[in-house]
């Protein structure tokens, strides 16, 4: 069994509120994530999903140290990182690097390749000056570039080329966890499954953990051995992909995989999405209870118990192998299945 690189307990992110407080009041704060816990092994790629604005992002910043957590622990490599000190903010960003989701706005245009993918030799100091030159164009073959484009500038290339580049920054130090946000959906649909097969080969050659944010579920679905469920700063349900896709144990998990198309459903009736009614709610007014209660289907069918309006329903294991925060897990029925 493949050891855990990346381990984070109970974490929750606060965003000052906007609007006026007065003069001797404490500032307002929401939460943007709450209680967040999740592992994930060498070699293994596990998914994030959700829709937008339930925390994908803000999570991914917190575990590179980009976002300050209010509370809970990140340890890499069976080690407590806090990026309040100094030295630890330093080792993290060696052993954890992001991919972002729009290549050109995270690669400097004024700086070529060349310059950029050798600055994370000069910070962490892994490499002397005669060294850089030889590590950069193996990093430009490594995904697949040649090294006679380290001397032009981001513009010069493609987004998927782009994106290349800013994959090879990412992998210059060896990192133990890569997390990806959604680092294909700002690119042709021609060019994602290269980019894919990319982030594929080289966390198996690297033995890297990946933590992969995105809202397309297919890609989701074929890239990753786990996918954990996001709503509103949460974890709702997390577990193997296979079993979460074909027997959801989340209303809210249930309602996503339903908008997955198929090539073949077993009948029209079962293919039918289920649909989720209004917006998702703000993080400055979540819900009492159960977050999810307010568009819960599985709520109006059971006839809108009290519980899930007063509780917080906790993430609980609903097998060996999967968690889920709904005290109805067990009646969850997969989209196949009728939902």
């Amino acid at each position: 069994m493949n050891r855990v690189a990346l381990e984070v307990e109970n974490l929750s992110v606060e965003f000052p509120s906007p609007g006026a407080r007065g003069l001797f009041q404490p500032p307002a704060t929401f939460r943007a994530l709450s209680d967040i816990s999740l592992s994930v092994a060498t070699g293994e790629v596990l998914g994030l999903i959700g829709e937008s604005g339930s925390g994908k992002t803000t999570l991914g910043k917190a575990i590179v140290g980009l976002v300050q957590t209010s509370q809970g622990q990140i340890q890499v490599d069976g080690t407590a990182l806090d990026i309040q000190k100094d030295r630890d903010r330093h080792e993290l960003a060696r052993r954890v690097q992001m991919v972002f989701q729009d290549p050109f706005s995270s690669l400097h245009p004024r700086k070529t390749v060349g310059h950029t993918l050798a600055e994370p030799f000069r910070i962490q100091k892994t490499a002397g000056r005669n060294d850089q030159t030889t590590k950069v164009n193996a990093l430009l073959e490594r995904v697949g570039l040649s090294p006679t484009h380290a001397a032009r500038y981001p513009q010069h290339f493609s987004g998927g080329q782009r994106q290349r580049i800013a994959i090879a920054r990412a992998i210059a130090n060896q990192p133990s966890v890569l997390v990806a946000d959604e680092p294909v959906s700002a690119l042709d649909v021609s060019v994602q499954a290269q980019i894919l097969n990319l982030l594929d080969d080289l966390k198996s050659q690297e033995n890297m953990a990946m933590l992969f944010i995105s809202h397309d579920l297919s890609v989701v679905r074929h890239l990753c051995q786990r996918i954990a469920v996001m709503y509103l700063g949460r974890i709702v349900e997390i577990g193997p992909a296979k079993e979460l896709a074909a027997n959801p144990a989340h209303p809210y998990t249930a309602a996503l995989m339903s908008a997955v198309p198929r090539v073949k459903a077993r009948n029209k009736a079962r293919s039918k999405p289920i649909v989720l009614q209004g917006d998702v709610p703000s993080h400055a007014a979540i819900p009492s209870g159960c977050p999810f209660h307010t568009r819960c289907w599985l709520y109006e069918k059971k006839g809108c118990p009290a519980r899930c309006r007063t509780e917080v329903p906790s993430l609980d294991k609903v097998d060996s192998a999967r968690q889920s925060a709904c005290f109805y897990s067990t009646e969850v029925e997969s989209p196949d299945n009728g939902a």
